[in-house]
């Protein structure tokens, strides 16, 4: 992989470089495919005005695909050589466009408010660090001009709660790390937006929710 910035500080284990993880991912399951793409349409029905989108991390194109059909202009950027070209040639099979580039999230090569939406979607929780998460949230809300749309691991769920016992019983890291609402407004308001609104199922049983912030 390439020199990145920030890979004295980052794991970067998750990011599918190579075509059997990058297309083992793209066959998750349909359900819960279908289920998340539904939690970002809830979600972005909470914006107005959005024409250019970034997704980021965009992974295998699966939300970028999404947004592609909703008519919007979107780029989206991920650090997994193979993820974008699998995203490449689903959107060319079903006839959409997307630009796709190779960037550091935390790096972005972007002017600042240069998208009026961004989504990051399920990238929060894989970081422990507090001062990481904030650099993420910071940046983020740097490129964009109206929205961010966040998700973020619940640690009221029963599932977050299963986590953290198995943890205290084996020993082993937590891979998924839950952040608090609350916790994630005071950071977005540091960085200029404030809440909006939120999707996901019943919380208390399903840990992913997706934060919906609008600049003040």
């Amino acid at each position: 992989m390439n020199d990145k910035p920030m890979s004295d500080q980052i794991s970067y284990a998750r990011v599918k470089s190579d075509v059997q993880s990058a297309d083992s991912y793209s066959k998750r399951n349909q359900r819960k495919h279908e289920q998340e793409m539904q939690m970002i349409a809830q979600a972005m029905t909470m914006t107005k005005g959005v024409r250019t989108v970034l997704d980021a991390p965009c992974g295998v194109g699966r939300a970028t695909i999404w947004i592609a059909q909703q008519g919007m202009q979107v780029t989206g950027i991920d650090l997994g050589e193979a993820a974008l070209a699998l995203a490449g040639n689903l959107l060319k099979e079903k006839g959409l466009q997307a630009t796709l580039a190779s960037h550091d999230i935390f790096a972005l090569p972007y002017a600042d408010k240069t998208f009026d939406l961004t989504l990051c979607f399920r990238l929060l929780h894989h970081f422990e660090s507090p001062e990481l998460r904030t650099r993420l949230i910071r940046e983020i809300c740097r490129v964009s001009g109206k929205y961010v749309l966040m998700s973020r691991i619940s640690p009221a769920s029963v599932t977050s709660l299963r986590r953290r016992l198995r943890q205290l019983a084996s020993g082993k890291p937590i891979k998924q790390y839950p952040v608090s609402a609350t916790e994630m407004h005071a950071e977005f308001a540091a960085a200029g937006f404030v809440p909006a609104g939120a999707t996901g199922r019943f919380a208390l049983f399903h840990s992913l929710q997706l934060q919906v912030y609008r600049r003040k």
